[in-house]
């Protein structure tokens, strides 16, 4: 790490948090009265959920003053932060007593505040000033009343499963039970607080959400604390996990990619705050530079006067961080987030200066884990389109695409209004979409009203087939099935880094005889330029929530060339809205009757290039070179002036291996001369290989799971023979054997 980014990695510390805190309550009482009367005027208690919740600056400002009196020991901030304690139940009598009688939690009296959003902050508040000589008995038990009502009203609806509503219950729960110490009452709900936390405490969860999986993971540090319980907390695997996964997450810049229920850059101020409890816990220094880099952008990008929301966060990363570990910077490129059953994501990136390549690709699924909770949830919200839980029909998708801090692609949001999520739907997303019948180009009806259903989430299920790194070739398959639209699908991702090329081949198989449409859809936000099977797209702004006045300005030096090489399908381009704004949908078509197991296979060529010149120097460098009708393997060749890359996909990994006959109970069930596949100049077994050829230097070749690979007629390699012992016909034969993986030059090519 340079010196300079030392030092600047260095400046984020706790005197920063603690400066800004300051800022914010200054702020924050100067606005004060404003803000009591735009709650006021605002007030409707129709709006979603018709829960009644006070001023939000109250709880927050509870928590603030309270932290900066608990800190620097000065009485008025302790005064100012007992006058919001105090006043959070003078504002229940806004709520019309038809509204209140409808709600059987308000049997006991309207809840001074909402104990999810509104407790960490107020509860927080308190605690600062428990047991000082700040609060006589009088203002004591009125604060603690306070509380009770809030948390009566919760146990009504105590949401269970390893989410974040669950664990934010558990988070008041946890605070209300220190706060009030041991009480006939408070035990009963130490017993649900550990009832509810079960599920979350050193375990998975159940939500792909960026937004939300933040909420959870300070949840379940708070509940560890107050129950003494931090030092098991910390040593568990599944603890670490999702430190690490947020921290090889971030862009190089330091942006949190959105995936799952999420906007831009969404809740970056606590996953800031978790990070610098992981910095402190593991003595890590990956995480204190994620935490860096994720406090670098987004501050970079705030307007405007401190805020006091943003300020209460602080608080947990002051309190949290340890400003003695040293930041160190990841030197790792494309890898696996983190592995292939819970995170199910990859990242393909160049490394992590601030103006690299990184790409995020998703495959989660749901994951054969906690079916009860998540159809708890199917059965209790009304909440049909997502993925139990918050998540998105994004299974194989690319989510996000930036170079150079320009984003050429991002996710397509969460939803406008509650209580749907419209843009969880998988035509939202960068990927193929299936429906049943036939797209007509001519028909007069356009490509969004032909895919656009109800959004009801069908459940899939997905696996990694294959990554591979080869330096600067990185090779992905991942396959979906989908037993609603009766399809097998497998994603190819090759990453050519030198070239900042990604070439993503599609194969997909019917598992019955239908009229199928596969729709391969690509969101670039704006097209600047369009030519035969290509468009280039820029993404000219990034809406951060519904209504936002003031978009994120995306930076505009490059633009996105999408290609789909040697197509002659309907391709398009639609303006449909997403990410809460008008944004341009390019898509490939394809419409047939499907036999059962007939194959088809797409091919796309992602490309970042200079805006300037709309890609023109790289257009038609990735060409079909191999492509049977049948759709079961297929040839591809980049083509650049001074190198030459071949790349072979066996599409139908079945092909070439013996089942049934009178050698079926033999073992291998394949060999060289079975399995082996010609694609013009390339000849393998393999799923996948490569021959890269650059001047006349030796070619260099990889290829992954096979026996061997052979170029223009001559074998480059072969996997040694060995003898296996044949059981049914006791004796041994010889046989081949497939490696797992292989890469090298090829001997004596000019």
């Amino acid at each position: 790490m340079s010196k300079l980014l030392l030092e600047r990695m260095r400046d984020v510390n706790k005197q920063l948090y603690l400066d800004y805190i300051k800022a914010a309550v200054a702020e924050g009482r100067k606005t004060y009265d404003a803000s009591i009367g735009q709650w006021r005027q605002a007030f409707n208690p129709e709006v979603f959920l018709g829960m009644y919740t006070p001023p939000g600056n109250i709880a927050l400002l509870a928590q603030t003053e309270g932290f900066l009196f608990h800190v620097t020991g000065e009485r008025q901030y302790g005064e100012e932060a007992k006058r919001h304690l105090l006043s959070i139940d003078d504002f229940q009598s806004i709520v019309p007593q038809e509204v209140a009688g409808r709600h059987p939690e308000y049997a006991r009296g309207i809840p001074a505040f909402d104990p999810l959003f509104q407790g960490t902050h107020y509860l927080h508040g308190y605690l600062y000033l428990k047991g000082t000589d700040l609060l006589n008995a009088e203002e004591t038990e009125r604060i603690e009343g306070s509380i009770r009502s809030a948390i009566r009203a919760m146990l009504h609806y105590p949401e269970w499963g390893a989410h974040n509503r669950s664990m934010l219950r558990v988070f008041a729960l946890s605070l209300s039970i220190t706060a009030l110490g041991d009480t006939e009452e408070t035990r009963e709900w130490a017993k649900l607080r550990d009832y509810l936390a079960e599920e979350s405490y050193g375990r998975w969860s159940i939500e792909d959400a960026e937004l939300y999986l933040p909420l959870w993971l300070y949840s379940c540090i708070i509940y560890a604390k107050h129950t003494g319980r931090e030092s098991d907390y910390y040593s568990k695997p599944q603890t670490k996990y999702y430190f690490d996964f947020i921290t090889r997450a971030i862009t190089p810049y330091g942006q949190i990619p959105d995936f799952g229920d999420a906007h831009y850059n969404s809740y970056w101020y606590l996953w800031l705050a978790c990070l610098e409890m992981g910095a402190a816990k593991y003595r890590c220094g990956r995480m204190k530079y994620a935490a860096g880099k994720i406090y670098e952008y987004a501050s970079s990008r705030l307007e405007g006067q401190a805020s006091l929301y943003l300020a209460a966060f602080y608080t947990y990363a002051y309190n949290w961080g340890d400003d003695d570990v040293e930041p160190a910077r990841p030197d790792g490129q494309s890898e696996l987030l983190l592995e292939d059953v819970i995170g199910k994501k990859i990242s393909f990136r160049d490394g992590w200066n601030e103006d690299d390549a990184y790409l995020l690709f998703n495959y989660r699924d749901e994951g054969d884990y906690a079916y009860t909770p998540r159809e708890y949830l199917r059965l209790t919200i009304n909440a049909p389109a997502e993925k139990a839980h918050h998540g998105h029909a994004d299974e194989n998708a690319v989510l996000m695409l930036v170079k150079q801090q320009n984003v050429l692609l991002h996710d397509g949001g969460y939803r406008d209004q509650a209580p749907n999520g419209k843009y969880r739907a998988d035509l939202y997303h960068n990927r193929l979409i299936f429906r049943e019948g036939w797209f007509d180009p001519d028909g007069g009806s356009s490509m969004y009203d032909f895919v656009h259903d109800d959004g009801t989430y069908r459940r899939v299920s997905t696996e990694l087939l294959h990554f591979q790194s080869f330096g600067a070739i990185v090779y992905s398959r991942t396959r979906l099935r989908d037993p609603y639209r009766s399809v097998m699908w497998d994603r190819n991702m090759t990453y050519l880094r030198d070239e900042g090329v990604y070439m993503i081949a599609d194969w997909i198989v019917s598992q019955r005889e239908q009229p199928l449409s596969t729709i391969n859809v690509w969101h670039p936000g704006g097209v600047l330029d369009e030519g035969p099977n290509y468009y280039v797209g820029q993404v000219p702004h990034i809406y951060k929530g519904p209504g936002d006045p003031s978009p994120l300005v995306n930076r505009r030096d490059l633009a996105l060339l999408i290609e789909f090489p040697g197509s002659s399908r309907p391709i398009g381009k639609e303006t449909i809205r997403r990410c809460y704004g008008d944004s341009t949908m390019v898509y490939e078509a394809d419409s047939r009757n499907a036999a059962a197991g007939e194959m088809v296979s797409f091919v796309t060529v992602l490309t970042p290039v200079e805006a300037s010149g709309r890609g023109a120097d790289r257009i038609g460098r990735v060409q079909i070179s191999h492509s049977p009708d049948r759709a079961d393997q297929l040839g591809l060749v980049y083509q650049a002036p001074d190198k030459t890359i071949q790349l072979v996909y066996k599409l139908d990994l079945d092909k070439g291996v013996r089942r049934g006959g009178p050698e079926d109970r033999l073992y291998p069930k394949y060999s060289w001369e079975q399995r082996a596949l010609e694609y013009g100049r390339i000849g393998t077994d393999a799923d996948f290989a490569f021959v890269e050829e650059e001047g006349t230097g030796p070619a260099r070749y990889g290829f992954v799971n096979g026996c061997g690979l052979r170029l223009d007629g001559t074998d480059i390699h072969r996997t040694p023979v060995l003898s296996y012992y044949q059981f049914p016909l006791g004796k041994y034969t010889t046989g081949d054997h497939r490696w797992r993986a292989w890469s090298g030059h090829v001997a004596g090519t000019t």
